[in-house]
């Protein structure tokens, strides 16, 4: 009696498998891809405002706390921040027309030591805006303490950057702030706001 090998079967058998494991691996990178892309759609989801009163509209980072309430137009800010709430803010401001960007700039630098402790401008420079609007951008630091006693915590050092041009008649100053430590990581979600606002 002899010994019969039938390995049709066999191969057949180690086929189905490898393309078995080639499709489970083509499925878990499709899964890992599907995943990374609704986790950044997730990150960088936007909200529209529209203030027709003051001719601005943007789109700002989803859950974010928006008020209106202030001598600003609009100012958004990151409560899920722990320390100081990252915060982007446009502030329109009446103008003679006579006055200069770097008016209202100084007059702006006038009244801010008063408010924000240890203020102090890092740079001033034009910068060329989305449809070849020419601005002021201004770079500053300040401290930011806790009024309140019962809350008492370190100071945390802010730093911001205004963003400043003339456009009908009234002076536009778009701020955002951020703590110092997270500037760089901050400052796209800041450029992102810049491409979508509209005055």
């Amino acid at each position: 009696m002899g010994l019969v090998e039938i390995t049709g079967r066999e191969q057949v058998l180690i086929r189905q498998q490898r393309l078995g494991h080639f499709l489970t691996l083509l499925v878990i990178v499709l899964g890992l891809l599907y995943s990374f892309n609704l986790r950044v759609s997730v990150a960088n989801a936007t909200v529209p405002y529209t203030d027709l009163r003051a001719g601005i509209s943007v789109r700002y980072p989803a859950n974010w706390l928006l008020d209106t309430s202030g001598d600003y137009v609009f100012r958004v800010r990151d409560m899920s921040r722990t320390g100081f709430k990252t915060t982007l803010q446009v502030t329109l401001r009446p103008i003679s027309p006579d006055m200069t960007e770097r008016n209202v700039l100084d007059s702006l630098n006038i009244t801010r030591p008063i408010t924000l402790s240890t203020y102090d401008i890092q740079s001033v420079q034009r910068v060329l805006l989305i449809a070849d609007t020419t601005a002021i951008q201004m770079r500053y630091t300040y401290v930011d303490t806790e009024t309140n006693p019962f809350l008492e915590s370190f100071p945390i050092v802010v730093a911001g950057e205004d963003i400043l041009t003339l456009s009908g008649g009234q002076a536009v100053i778009i701020t955002f702030r951020t703590d110092a430590r997270t500037f760089d990581q901050d400052y796209p979600i800041f450029l992102q706001f810049l491409r979508t606002l509209e005055f």
